[in-house]
């Protein structure tokens, strides 16, 4: 009779024990799962911006926007006896 006790005592710590495991499982899932998430939304706004970036960069460089910075600095093409060209 004593060793029945012992045994459902026994048991009831260890399905005690395997409870607390699995509730403290659960807890990290769903704390992995928003760091997950919180990673996966700072990416994207990353994305998004680099997409902006290229296209502000190609606009900047276009040659419209190089001739009229250009213009503004007072920079001019250079006239024909100011190009030099270097032999090998």
């Amino acid at each position: 009779m004593k060793k029945r006790i012992i045994a459902c005592f026994s048991l009831g710590i260890s399905a005690l024990g395997l409870g607390v495991c699995l509730v403290w499982l659960n807890l990290q899932l769903v704390d992995l799962s928003y760091s997950i998430k919180k990673m996966h939304d700072v990416l994207e706004g990353e994305r998004k911006l680099k997409s902006k970036l290229v296209v502000e960069h190609m606009n900047l460089m276009s040659s419209y926007q190089l001739q009229e910075k250009a213009a503004d600095m007072g920079l001019r093409p250079p006239e024909s006896g100011q190009v030099r060209s270097m032999q090998d």
